[in-house]
């Protein structure tokens, strides 16, 4: 969703929003929250590992082949307008990727 809206995974929630309060930052944010929900819903769901579905079954949710920097740690930024590289930190243990060349 932040790589989706050019948001920098850095930027503390303050700072998103402005002084305003809403910004073209949080407009984008909310927009793309709500199409990354409905993408995923249609596809399946984001599963990371291995589950049981609601039917009991095996299946897998097929939006990660839709993640724009997630798990893309090196590699070429997906934004047909960006050529920056994808890089990973971490942020209270947990692993964040992002492409710092389009997400500010």
């Amino acid at each position: 969703i932040l790589h989706r809206s050019g948001v920098s995974p850095r930027r503390t929630a303050s700072n998103v929003a402005g002084s305003s309060g809403v910004s073209k930052r949080v407009e984008r944010i909310t927009y793309n929250t709500h199409a990354v929900i409905a993408e995923a819903i249609d596809a399946g769901g984001s599963t990371l590992q291995d589950f049981r579905g609601v039917e009991g079954d095996d299946s897998l949710g097929y939006f990660p082949h839709n993640f724009g920097a997630y798990g893309r740690e090196g590699q070429m930024c997906t934004k047909s307008d960006c050529t920056g590289e994808i890089r990973r930190i971490v942020q209270s243990n947990r692993s964040t990727f992002y492409c710092p060349s389009c997400q500010n």
